[in-house]
């Protein structure tokens, strides 16, 4: 049976997962689109039909599941997907979005709640440090969008 990635190469398959990676760091140091996202999404005249329909714990599960980062930064590094600097300066963040016990289901408690804006500060500093340290056109292309998208 054929293998349903077969046409994409390593190459292709490192950048797909890099701008994924993007994208969620973003959702974390953004509360502006979590805002749109978490609370008022039906309300939301997105600027494309997609939307960005999200929510606290798909932000989680985009990050730490569908990345494999539940066991920190190792892996990625491993199989090259980001640097060892990248996963250095990701630590703070990474260390405080695994710890982070929401108070509620209510994405307004979460967002209300000290202790996530702590995440968000942090994600947004390596979201600044990520912003002059890319180097790749495809990622720095897709972090000027998000920016002027969603912020």
């Amino acid at each position: 049976m054929l293998g349903l990635q077969e046409d994409i190469n390593d190459i292709e398959l490192k950048q797909r997962w890099r701008l994924y990676w993007i994208q969620c760091v973003f959702e974390f140091s953004s509360i502006p689109l979590q805002k749109m996202s978490w609370i008022q999404d039906s309300q939301t005249e997105w600027l494309n039909e997609e939307g960005w329909s999200s929510s606290f714990e798909e932000c989680n599960a985009s990050y730490f599941d569908n990345l494999n980062l539940y066991d920190g930064y190792t892996k990625a590094v491993e199989q090259g997907n980001v640097s060892q600097e990248e996963a250095d300066r990701a630590d703070t963040f990474h260390k405080l979005a695994a710890s982070y016990i929401e108070p509620s289901e209510d994405p307004e408690d979460i967002l209300n709640d000290a202790e996530w804006m702590e995440v968000t500060e942090a994600a947004k500093e390596f979201w600044d440090y990520l912003k002059t340290t890319v180097i790749s056109e495809r990622e720095i292309s897709l972090m000027k969008k998000l920016e002027k998208d969603f912020s």
